[in-house]
Protein backbone atom coordinates (compact mmCIF):
# COMPACT_ATOMS: atom_id res chain seq x y z
CA UNK A 1 0.00 0.00 0.00
CA UNK A 2 1.44 3.71 -0.93
CA UNK A 3 0.54 6.66 -2.10
CA UNK A 4 -2.31 7.92 1.27
CA UNK A 5 -2.22 11.08 2.75
CA UNK A 6 -1.67 10.41 6.37
CA UNK A 7 -1.94 13.11 9.19
CA UNK A 8 0.58 12.23 12.21
CA UNK A 9 -0.24 14.49 15.48
CA UNK A 10 2.42 13.86 17.57
CA UNK A 11 2.96 15.81 21.24
CA UNK A 12 5.65 18.47 20.81
CA UNK A 13 7.83 17.23 23.31
CA UNK A 14 10.89 15.17 23.49
CA UNK A 15 9.57 11.83 24.89
CA UNK A 16 6.40 11.47 22.58
CA UNK A 17 8.16 13.94 19.07
CA UNK A 18 11.59 10.94 19.40
CA UNK A 19 9.40 7.38 19.00
CA UNK A 20 7.33 9.45 16.30
CA UNK A 21 9.43 10.61 13.99
CA UNK A 22 11.13 7.17 13.20
CA UNK A 23 7.46 6.02 12.37
CA UNK A 24 6.81 9.14 10.08
CA UNK A 25 10.19 8.04 8.19
CA UNK A 26 9.12 4.73 7.64
CA UNK A 27 6.12 5.87 6.28
CA UNK A 28 7.48 8.11 3.91
CA UNK A 29 9.55 5.66 2.91
CA UNK A 30 6.44 3.72 1.66
CA UNK A 31 5.62 6.27 -0.42
CA UNK A 32 3.14 7.86 1.60
CA UNK A 33 2.47 11.47 1.64
CA UNK A 34 2.57 12.82 5.41
CA UNK A 35 1.45 15.72 7.18
CA UNK A 36 2.87 16.26 10.14
CA UNK A 37 1.88 18.49 12.89
CA UNK A 38 4.64 20.48 15.32
CA UNK A 39 5.99 23.08 16.73
CA UNK A 40 8.93 25.85 15.91
CA UNK A 41 11.20 23.32 18.37
CA UNK A 42 10.75 20.38 15.95
CA UNK A 43 9.77 21.52 12.98
CA UNK A 44 13.71 20.82 10.80
CA UNK A 45 13.28 16.89 12.21
CA UNK A 46 10.11 16.51 10.98
CA UNK A 47 10.94 18.07 7.70
CA UNK A 48 14.49 15.86 7.71
CA UNK A 49 12.17 12.74 7.87
CA UNK A 50 10.61 13.72 4.32
CA UNK A 51 6.81 14.90 6.05
CA UNK A 52 5.48 18.23 5.72
CA UNK A 53 5.93 20.10 8.90
CA UNK A 54 2.61 22.58 9.65
CA UNK A 55 2.75 24.29 13.22
CA UNK A 56 0.44 23.74 15.89
CA UNK A 57 -1.54 27.19 16.60
CA UNK A 58 -1.40 28.05 19.37
CA UNK A 59 1.26 25.49 20.18
CA UNK A 60 0.85 22.93 23.14
CA UNK A 61 2.97 23.75 26.15
CA UNK A 62 6.02 21.44 26.54
CA UNK A 63 6.90 23.38 29.84
CA UNK A 64 7.89 20.72 32.47
CA UNK A 65 5.49 19.41 35.29
CA UNK A 66 5.62 21.17 38.42
CA UNK A 67 8.40 19.98 41.24
CA UNK A 68 5.60 17.89 42.75
CA UNK A 69 2.84 16.21 41.16
CA UNK A 70 0.18 15.95 43.62
CA UNK A 71 -4.04 14.97 42.93
CA UNK A 72 -4.81 18.78 42.71
CA UNK A 73 -2.58 19.10 39.69
CA UNK A 74 -3.28 16.16 38.18
CA UNK A 75 -6.79 17.78 38.14
CA UNK A 76 -5.48 20.92 36.77
CA UNK A 77 -3.13 19.44 34.13
CA UNK A 78 -6.10 17.44 32.81
CA UNK A 79 -8.12 20.48 32.06
CA UNK A 80 -5.19 22.14 30.80
CA UNK A 81 -4.17 19.54 28.18
CA UNK A 82 -8.25 19.37 27.55
CA UNK A 83 -7.81 22.97 26.31
CA UNK A 84 -5.00 22.78 24.56
CA UNK A 85 -6.37 19.56 22.75
CA UNK A 86 -9.34 21.54 21.46
CA UNK A 87 -7.28 24.84 20.84
CA UNK A 88 -5.30 23.53 17.76
CA UNK A 89 -8.41 22.03 16.16
CA UNK A 90 -8.97 24.56 13.91
CA UNK A 91 -5.37 25.30 12.77
CA UNK A 92 -5.14 21.40 11.99
CA UNK A 93 -8.20 21.83 9.64
CA UNK A 94 -7.14 24.39 8.17
CA UNK A 95 -3.28 23.13 7.17
CA UNK A 96 -3.21 19.76 6.91
CA UNK A 97 -4.05 19.66 2.97
CA UNK A 98 -7.39 18.54 2.58
CA UNK A 99 -8.98 15.30 4.17
CA UNK A 100 -6.45 12.66 4.77
CA UNK A 101 -6.94 9.23 4.39
CA UNK A 102 -6.45 8.47 7.76
CA UNK A 103 -5.46 10.21 11.05
CA UNK A 104 -2.23 9.06 13.38
CA UNK A 105 -2.14 10.78 16.76
CA UNK A 106 -0.37 10.52 20.25
CA UNK A 107 -2.42 9.42 23.24
CA UNK A 108 -1.90 13.30 24.62
CA UNK A 109 -3.96 14.78 21.86
CA UNK A 110 -6.39 11.78 22.36
CA UNK A 111 -9.39 14.30 21.89
CA UNK A 112 -7.99 16.27 18.85
CA UNK A 113 -7.43 13.20 17.20
CA UNK A 114 -10.68 11.03 18.42
CA UNK A 115 -12.57 14.27 17.25
CA UNK A 116 -11.36 14.97 13.80
CA UNK A 117 -11.00 10.91 12.90
CA UNK A 118 -14.65 11.20 13.44
CA UNK A 119 -15.36 14.28 12.05
CA UNK A 120 -14.14 12.76 8.61
CA UNK A 121 -15.37 9.71 9.16
CA UNK A 122 -11.82 8.06 8.90
CA UNK A 123 -9.46 5.29 10.52
CA UNK A 124 -7.72 6.62 13.68
CA UNK A 125 -4.14 5.04 14.88
CA UNK A 126 -3.23 5.92 18.42
CA UNK A 127 0.21 6.25 19.59
CA UNK A 128 1.58 5.80 22.90
CA UNK A 129 4.80 6.01 24.19
CA UNK A 130 3.89 5.13 27.75
CA UNK A 131 1.18 2.28 29.29
CA UNK A 132 -1.62 2.10 27.51
CA UNK A 133 -4.96 1.37 29.50
CA UNK A 134 -7.81 -1.00 28.79
CA UNK A 135 -10.55 -2.47 31.07
CA UNK A 136 -8.33 -4.02 32.90
CA UNK A 137 -5.61 -1.69 33.64
CA UNK A 138 -5.53 2.34 34.29
CA UNK A 139 -2.41 4.45 34.36
CA UNK A 140 -3.94 7.24 35.16
CA UNK A 141 -5.36 5.10 38.22
CA UNK A 142 -2.15 3.44 38.82
CA UNK A 143 -0.42 7.25 39.23
CA UNK A 144 -2.67 8.14 41.56
CA UNK A 145 -1.03 5.85 44.15
CA UNK A 146 1.48 8.25 43.69
CA UNK A 147 -0.31 11.65 43.14
CA UNK A 148 -2.82 10.99 45.82
CA UNK A 149 -6.51 10.17 44.67
CA UNK A 150 -8.32 12.95 42.75
CA UNK A 151 -11.61 14.57 44.69
CA UNK A 152 -14.07 13.68 42.35
CA UNK A 153 -15.81 17.10 43.32
CA UNK A 154 -12.57 18.95 42.23
CA UNK A 155 -14.23 22.43 40.13
CA UNK A 156 -11.44 21.42 37.71
CA UNK A 157 -12.65 18.05 37.43
CA UNK A 158 -16.34 19.84 36.62
CA UNK A 159 -15.07 22.15 34.26
CA UNK A 160 -13.84 19.02 32.30
CA UNK A 161 -16.61 17.44 31.93
CA UNK A 162 -18.47 20.40 30.75
CA UNK A 163 -15.93 21.72 28.00
CA UNK A 164 -15.33 17.85 26.97
CA UNK A 165 -19.59 17.96 26.10
CA UNK A 166 -19.14 20.98 24.49
CA UNK A 167 -16.71 19.47 22.31
CA UNK A 168 -18.06 16.47 21.31
CA UNK A 169 -20.85 18.96 20.33
CA UNK A 170 -21.26 18.26 16.51
CA UNK A 171 -18.97 15.65 16.27
CA UNK A 172 -21.09 13.20 14.46
CA UNK A 173 -20.59 10.77 17.10
CA UNK A 174 -23.29 8.97 18.55
CA UNK A 175 -24.16 8.79 22.28
CA UNK A 176 -22.69 5.17 22.80
CA UNK A 177 -19.39 6.18 21.28
CA UNK A 178 -18.88 9.78 23.27
CA UNK A 179 -18.29 7.12 26.33
CA UNK A 180 -15.77 5.32 23.93
CA UNK A 181 -14.19 9.03 23.50
CA UNK A 182 -12.82 9.42 26.58
CA UNK A 183 -11.87 5.98 27.73
CA UNK A 184 -10.21 4.77 24.12
CA UNK A 185 -10.20 1.40 24.92
CA UNK A 186 -11.48 0.54 21.08
CA UNK A 187 -9.05 2.14 19.90
CA UNK A 188 -6.03 0.90 17.63
CA UNK A 189 -3.04 1.52 19.11
CA UNK A 190 0.54 1.36 18.67
CA UNK A 191 2.61 1.02 21.84
CA UNK A 192 6.25 1.86 21.99
CA UNK A 193 7.00 -0.50 24.31
CA UNK A 194 7.60 -4.40 24.04
CA UNK A 195 4.50 -6.01 25.22
CA UNK A 196 5.68 -8.41 28.27
CA UNK A 197 6.69 -4.85 29.77
CA UNK A 198 3.20 -3.40 29.35
CA UNK A 199 1.60 -3.79 32.88
CA UNK A 200 -1.21 -6.57 32.35
CA UNK A 201 -0.01 -7.44 28.75
CA UNK A 202 -2.01 -10.94 28.39
CA UNK A 203 -4.92 -8.82 29.17
CA UNK A 204 -4.48 -6.52 25.49
CA UNK A 205 -5.99 -7.67 22.29
CA UNK A 206 -5.15 -7.23 18.50
CA UNK A 207 -6.09 -3.82 18.87
CA UNK A 208 -2.84 -2.64 20.55
CA UNK A 209 0.59 -3.51 18.46
CA UNK A 210 3.50 -3.58 21.20
CA UNK A 211 6.38 -2.72 18.68
CA UNK A 212 9.12 -1.49 21.08
CA UNK A 213 11.13 1.89 21.42
CA UNK A 214 11.10 3.28 17.71
CA UNK A 215 15.20 3.52 17.88
CA UNK A 216 18.04 3.23 15.45
CA UNK A 217 19.57 -0.39 16.34
CA UNK A 218 22.27 0.48 18.88
CA UNK A 219 24.57 -2.09 17.08
CA UNK A 220 24.01 -0.29 14.06
CA UNK A 221 25.17 3.54 15.29
CA UNK A 222 24.80 6.11 12.42
CA UNK A 223 27.64 8.37 14.26
CA UNK A 224 30.16 5.81 15.81
CA UNK A 225 32.45 8.98 16.64
CA UNK A 226 29.45 10.92 18.80
CA UNK A 227 31.24 9.80 21.93
CA UNK A 228 33.93 7.04 22.89
CA UNK A 229 34.64 6.41 26.35
CA UNK A 230 38.56 6.97 27.50
CA UNK A 231 40.85 5.24 27.27
CA UNK A 232 41.76 2.04 30.48
CA UNK A 233 38.60 0.37 30.20
CA UNK A 234 36.81 1.59 33.00
CA UNK A 235 33.41 0.88 33.49
CA UNK A 236 31.38 3.81 32.46
CA UNK A 237 28.15 5.45 34.21
CA UNK A 238 25.28 7.02 32.41
CA UNK A 239 23.70 9.52 34.65
CA UNK A 240 20.33 11.75 32.91
CA UNK A 241 17.25 12.92 34.48
CA UNK A 242 15.72 12.75 30.82
CA UNK A 243 13.84 15.80 29.47
CA UNK A 244 11.08 17.39 31.93
CA UNK A 245 12.49 17.03 35.71
CA UNK A 246 16.57 17.82 35.17
CA UNK A 247 16.57 21.04 36.15
CA UNK A 248 18.00 19.78 39.90
CA UNK A 249 22.03 21.00 39.92
CA UNK A 250 21.53 19.59 43.32
CA UNK A 251 21.24 15.94 42.87
CA UNK A 252 23.65 15.97 39.69
CA UNK A 253 26.72 16.91 42.49
CA UNK A 254 25.25 14.37 44.65
CA UNK A 255 26.33 12.18 41.88
CA UNK A 256 29.71 13.88 41.54
CA UNK A 257 30.42 13.27 45.32
CA UNK A 258 28.76 9.68 45.20
CA UNK A 259 31.27 8.34 42.22
CA UNK A 260 34.05 10.54 42.11
CA UNK A 261 35.84 8.34 43.89
CA UNK A 262 34.82 5.09 42.11
CA UNK A 263 37.19 3.52 39.57
CA UNK A 264 34.58 3.85 37.14
CA UNK A 265 34.00 6.75 34.37
CA UNK A 266 31.22 8.47 34.75
CA UNK A 267 28.81 10.96 32.34
CA UNK A 268 26.32 13.48 33.67
CA UNK A 269 23.58 14.65 30.93
CA UNK A 270 22.13 17.42 33.24
CA UNK A 271 19.81 18.62 29.57
CA UNK A 272 19.47 22.34 29.21
CA UNK A 273 18.39 24.11 32.03
CA UNK A 274 21.61 23.89 34.49
CA UNK A 275 25.05 25.68 34.09
CA UNK A 276 27.87 23.51 33.80
CA UNK A 277 29.41 25.83 36.90
CA UNK A 278 27.21 24.73 39.10
CA UNK A 279 28.61 21.69 39.74
CA UNK A 280 31.88 23.12 40.82
CA UNK A 281 35.45 21.57 39.63
CA UNK A 282 35.16 17.74 38.09
CA UNK A 283 37.16 14.75 39.23
CA UNK A 284 38.98 13.51 36.27
CA UNK A 285 36.28 10.49 35.89
CA UNK A 286 33.11 12.64 35.88
CA UNK A 287 32.26 14.58 32.56
CA UNK A 288 29.64 16.72 32.43
CA UNK A 289 27.60 17.90 29.48
CA UNK A 290 24.15 19.73 28.27
CA UNK A 291 23.04 17.07 26.26
CA UNK A 292 25.21 13.49 25.00
CA UNK A 293 24.43 11.29 22.48
CA UNK A 294 22.18 8.76 24.61
CA UNK A 295 22.95 5.79 22.23
CA UNK A 296 26.18 6.21 21.68
CA UNK A 297 27.01 6.57 25.50
CA UNK A 298 24.78 3.60 26.77
CA UNK A 299 26.42 1.23 24.00
CA UNK A 300 29.36 1.54 26.17
CA UNK A 301 27.59 1.99 29.73
CA UNK A 302 27.32 -0.59 32.40
CA UNK A 303 24.61 1.29 34.69
CA UNK A 304 22.20 3.72 33.26
CA UNK A 305 20.68 6.10 36.85
CA UNK A 306 17.85 7.75 34.83
CA UNK A 307 14.73 8.92 36.17
CA UNK A 308 12.49 6.61 34.95
CA UNK A 309 10.76 8.25 31.93
CA UNK A 310 9.38 6.03 29.18
CA UNK A 311 11.65 6.94 26.64
CA UNK A 312 15.05 6.42 28.82
CA UNK A 313 14.00 2.77 30.30
CA UNK A 314 13.42 1.74 26.22
CA UNK A 315 16.70 3.40 25.19
CA UNK A 316 18.37 1.30 28.28
CA UNK A 317 16.58 -1.91 27.49
CA UNK A 318 17.36 -2.04 23.98
CA UNK A 319 20.96 -1.06 24.43
CA UNK A 320 20.92 -3.94 27.11
CA UNK A 321 21.79 -1.73 29.76
CA UNK A 322 20.77 -2.25 33.65
CA UNK A 323 19.06 0.83 35.54
CA UNK A 324 19.07 2.63 38.85
CA UNK A 325 15.66 4.34 38.87
CA UNK A 326 15.25 7.47 40.68
CA UNK A 327 11.61 8.71 40.00
CA UNK A 328 10.37 12.22 40.60
CA UNK A 329 6.50 12.21 39.18
CA UNK A 330 3.74 10.09 38.88
CA UNK A 331 4.20 8.58 35.99
CA UNK A 332 7.90 7.72 36.81
CA UNK A 333 7.42 6.23 39.71
CA UNK A 334 4.66 3.51 37.90
CA UNK A 335 7.35 3.05 35.47
CA UNK A 336 10.03 2.70 37.88
CA UNK A 337 8.18 0.06 39.99
CA UNK A 338 7.33 -1.74 37.02
CA UNK A 339 10.82 -2.03 36.37
CA UNK A 340 11.16 -3.44 40.14
CA UNK A 341 8.78 -6.01 39.46
CA UNK A 342 10.74 -7.24 36.58
CA UNK A 343 13.79 -7.26 38.00
CA UNK A 344 15.28 -4.90 35.36
CA UNK A 345 16.51 -2.00 37.71
CA UNK A 346 17.25 -0.81 41.45
CA UNK A 347 14.57 1.91 42.34
CA UNK A 348 15.87 4.38 45.28
CA UNK A 349 13.31 6.94 46.00
CA UNK A 350 13.54 10.35 45.39
CA UNK A 351 14.28 11.69 49.42
CA UNK A 352 16.49 9.00 49.85
CA UNK A 353 19.15 9.58 47.08
CA UNK A 354 21.90 10.32 48.94
CA UNK A 355 25.75 9.90 47.37
CA UNK A 356 25.48 7.10 49.61
CA UNK A 357 22.79 5.51 48.61
CA UNK A 358 23.02 6.01 44.58
CA UNK A 359 26.34 4.63 44.82
CA UNK A 360 25.63 1.77 47.21
CA UNK A 361 22.55 0.87 44.83
CA UNK A 362 25.04 1.48 41.39
CA UNK A 363 27.42 -1.10 43.00
CA UNK A 364 24.88 -3.64 43.66
CA UNK A 365 23.13 -3.31 40.21
CA UNK A 366 26.73 -3.39 38.42
CA UNK A 367 27.21 -7.13 40.39
CA UNK A 368 24.23 -8.47 40.01
CA UNK A 369 23.90 -11.32 36.97
CA UNK A 370 20.39 -11.89 37.83
CA UNK A 371 19.71 -7.99 36.67
CA UNK A 372 21.88 -8.52 33.72
CA UNK A 373 20.37 -11.66 32.86
CA UNK A 374 16.63 -10.66 32.93
CA UNK A 375 18.22 -7.05 31.31
CA UNK A 376 19.48 -9.45 27.82
CA UNK A 377 16.15 -11.24 27.80
CA UNK A 378 13.95 -7.93 27.66
CA UNK A 379 16.89 -6.08 25.25
CA UNK A 380 16.20 -9.52 22.41
CA UNK A 381 12.20 -8.92 22.76
CA UNK A 382 12.53 -5.00 22.72
CA UNK A 383 14.67 -5.99 19.42
CA UNK A 384 12.34 -8.45 17.99
CA UNK A 385 8.94 -6.09 18.91
CA UNK A 386 9.82 -4.39 15.35
CA UNK A 387 9.83 -0.90 15.99
CA UNK A 388 9.31 2.18 14.06
CA UNK A 389 9.28 -0.21 10.60
CA UNK A 390 6.75 -2.40 12.70
CA UNK A 391 4.58 0.82 13.73
CA UNK A 392 4.46 1.72 9.80
CA UNK A 393 3.11 -1.82 8.77
CA UNK A 394 0.30 -1.64 11.53
CA UNK A 395 -0.50 1.64 10.35
CA UNK A 396 -0.76 0.47 6.78
CA UNK A 397 -2.79 -2.91 7.91
CA UNK A 398 -4.89 -0.57 10.01
CA UNK A 399 -5.81 1.43 7.02
CA UNK A 400 -6.06 -1.62 4.46
CA UNK A 401 -8.45 -3.30 6.47
CA UNK A 402 -11.00 -0.10 6.72
CA UNK A 403 -10.52 0.01 3.21
CA UNK A 404 -11.43 -3.50 2.28
CA UNK A 405 -14.53 -3.08 5.17
CA UNK A 406 -15.67 -0.44 3.12
CA UNK A 407 -15.74 -2.03 -0.41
Amino acid sequence: MSGRHLLVLPYPAYGHMMPALPVVAALVERGHRVTCFTTGEFEERVRATGASPRMYEPPPSSAPPPENVDADEAARSALRLLDASTAVLPSIEEGCDGVPDAVVYDTTLWLTGRLLAARWHRPSVQLSPTFVSNEHFSLAERMQRFSGPVDPGHPALAEFATRLGEAITGSGLREEQQAELFHGYQEFTVAFLPQRFQIAGDTFDGRHAFVGPALTDPTEPTAPAAWQPPEGGAPVLLVSLGTTVNHDAGFFRRCVRAFADLPWHTVLALGGRIDLAELGPLPPNVEAHRWVPLGAVLRHASVFLCQSGMGSIMAALAAGVPMVAVPHHPEQYVNAERLGELGLAEVVQREEATPEALRAAVTRVAADDGIRDRIAAMCAEVRAAGGAHRAAEVIEDRLRSVIEEAV
